[in-house]
């Protein structure tokens, strides 16, 4: 009897730690991107059971930006913080949903839904994502300067310009899918800030055509935000290599097609005069 007493304190124990540790985040939606132009939405959703729900609390990093308490009037409060605008949020006995303003500056960042219990437990549940300041390119890349058809030896400037974003973009140039290594003075360059701190980017590649190349040479502009993870957006332009051979051969190839059209032109004018003469001596 005190064994079967046991065993059933022992289920009844079970029982209640499955019951008391049954609340749990269910989905917490933080964007991988936020754009500093326009609010993010953090959503944290949640289940309670049985328990009842003493407050949900947001957190950027170690700050707390937004608390939720039913028992509470106001059962919202909000918390700004450095370069942080919490615009509000609205929360319901299952989820909580939190309006921010990023900063307008490139950062990373670990937002946390915590959810609590009431007493005697107060248990607490967290759930953290990173959410990273992006203000993404709207379009590819643009190159300047690309001539289509060049020969060994000759020289140009190519400029490749970026779409505004933020961070700016960091250009690379590829040839052949080999990265160029650049002069000191073609680094990156970016314009002013924006509204939202976005700024465009543009890097000059001087190109000398080497003295044996010859065929297709593939010219690829690559815009890149360091950001995590990254985005790259790229814009790539075909340039053709002829040698001094192959235009000696168009040109000559050229000659000999204008000697036979030339042929033919006065053989035609020769058999048709002759059939004028034959009409006009059989009258």
């Amino acid at each position: 009897m005190h064994s079967f007493c046991l065993k059933m304190k022992f289920l009844a124990f079970i029982a209640l730690c499955a019951i008391t540790s049954a609340h749990d985040i269910s989905q917490l939606k933080v964007p991988l991107y936020a754009d500093p132009r326009r609010a993010a939405e953090l959503s944290c959703h949640f289940k309670m059971d049985e328990q009842k729900l003493h407050s949900v609390k947001w957190y950027r990093d170690t700050n707390e930006i937004f608390r939720y308490n039913p028992q509470q009037q106001p059962a919202i409060r909000l918390f700004n913080i450095t370069d942080v605008m919490v615009q509000g949020g609205d929360c319901q006995k299952d989820f909580c949903v939190v309006r921010v303003m990023p900063p307008p500056i490139s950062t990373r960042a670990a937002y946390t839904c915590e959810v609590s219990t009431e007493g005697p437990r107060f248990q607490i549940v967290r759930k953290t994502k990173q959410m990273t300041v992006v203000a993404m390119p709207q379009a590819d890349p643009v190159i300047i300067g690309a001539q289509k058809v060049l020969k060994p030896g000759d020289q140009i400037f190519l400029n490749c310009t970026s779409d505004f974003s933020l961070p700016p973009a960091e250009i690379n140039w590829y040839i052949d899918e080999e990265l160029q290594k650049l002069e000191a003075w073609q680094k990156t360059e970016v314009t002013g800030n924006q509204p939202g701190g976005l700024r465009r980017s543009w890097r000059v590649l001087r190109l000398r055509v080497p003295t044996t190349a010859s065929g297709a040479m593939r010219v690829r502009c690559e815009a890149r935000l360091q950001v995590l993870p990254p985005v790259v957006k790229e814009v790539e332009t075909i340039i053709t290599i002829h040698s001094r051979t192959q235009l000696s051969k168009y040109v000559s190839n050229n000659s000999g097609t204008k000697v036979v059209n030339t042929v033919v032109l006065i053989a035609s004018i020769i058999l048709l005069t002759y059939n004028e003469i034959s009409r006009f001596t059989s009258l």
